[in-house]
């Protein structure tokens, strides 16, 4: 039995990967800075040499393209200065941070909120590269608009969240075509992708950051997320990591019986899964209610019975 689902003296419990509506959050949140924060670190080094290989598969297939290339590697340049700037916010408003307390700070963000300066050099002359990067500027605006406008309206006690940050953008259609095998080897099209898939990592960062601070009212809204639970405890791959030892809240929602559960834990592992860019974190529930613990083990039953029931003969 790995040592994160016992706790001293305590009652081994059975574990099992599975299905979990859930929803995890440090139970000491910063409020002692300019914007209330929660004190996950969104851009752990996992996601960072994420967000670095990206960039440079990026640059990989920029130098390779031919045509306009000097206009074409302008724009480019401009929207990964733009994605970083954007990456760079929404690390700051994560450690509690205020860039509108920087006037220069806050002019640029303004000033980005213009879009993208040199895409209009492209209308005429490239209209498709033209109306692929007024896709790409169209999804960077609505989330640089949306951390812009939490920026302006949250203070050290709350965090004023976006609840209706869109998904299905038409970038992202697009983007599904460009994965054909046929678009594979041409250079603007590849770079364009991968402009693109760096963009969502620094984007899907920033959801979180959103997310974490409104969803915990929604537990319908949970995303189902593979964990490998017990009564005692949990263990699961995140986009973001947690501080060792650090006190969490635990909550579960099942849907077929509309049942939210509460746990109070600690982290007692986190390890970095290099090969996933993700970042694996294991909590102990701390004197659970004995309620609360039998309902989950009455779950984690009823899921292994149902998965033994589905097997083929």
């Amino acid at each position: 039995m790995n040592r994160w689902f016992h706790k001293g003296n305590s009652r081994r419990f059975f574990r099992i990967d599975m299905p979990v509506r859930l929803f995890i959050a440090p139970s000491s949140p910063i409020k002692d800075r300019e914007i209330f924060a929660t004190g996950i670190d969104y851009f752990p080094p996992t996601i960072k040499r994420l967000i670095e290989r990206q960039k440079n598969e990026t640059y990989f297939w920029i130098n390779r393209i031919q045509d306009q290339k000097e206009i074409v590697s302008a724009l480019f340049q401009e929207t990964i200065e733009a994605i970083e700037f954007f990456g760079q916010c929404a690390e700051s408003v994560s450690k509690g941070i205020n860039p509108k307390i920087d006037p220069k700070y806050w002019m640029q963000i303004n000033q980005r909120l213009k879009g993208f300066q040199t895409i209009e050099t492209l209308k005429s002359s490239s209209p498709k590269t033209y109306g692929y990067f007024k896709l790409i500027e169209e999804k960077y605006l609505l989330f640089l608009q949306s951390i812009a406008d939490s920026i302006s309206h949250s203070t050290p006690t709350e965090f004023k969240a976006n609840a209706n940050l869109p998904y299905g953008f038409k970038i992202d259609e697009t983007l599904e075509l460009f994965k054909s095998d046929k678009f594979a080897k041409i250079p603007l099209i590849q770079a364009i992708l991968s402009l693109s898939t760096f963009m969502d990592t620094y984007v899907e960062a920033y959801r979180q950051i959103n997310d974490d601070n409104i969803m915990r009212q929604y537990p319908k809204e949970w995303k189902l997320q593979q964990a490998n639970v017990s009564a005692s405890g949990l263990a699961l791959l995140m986009n973001k990591r947690f501080k060792n030892f650090e006190k969490v809240d635990v909550y579960f929602y099942f849907p077929a019986q509309n049942a939210t559960l509460s746990f109070s834990g600690s982290i007692v592992d986190v390890r970095s899964i290099d090969d996933q860019y993700k970042e694996r974190i294991a909590v102990n529930f701390e004197f659970p209610d004995g309620k609360s613990q039998d309902f989950l083990q009455n779950e984690i039953q009823r899921y292994e019975l149902e998965e033994c029931m589905s097997l083929t003969l």
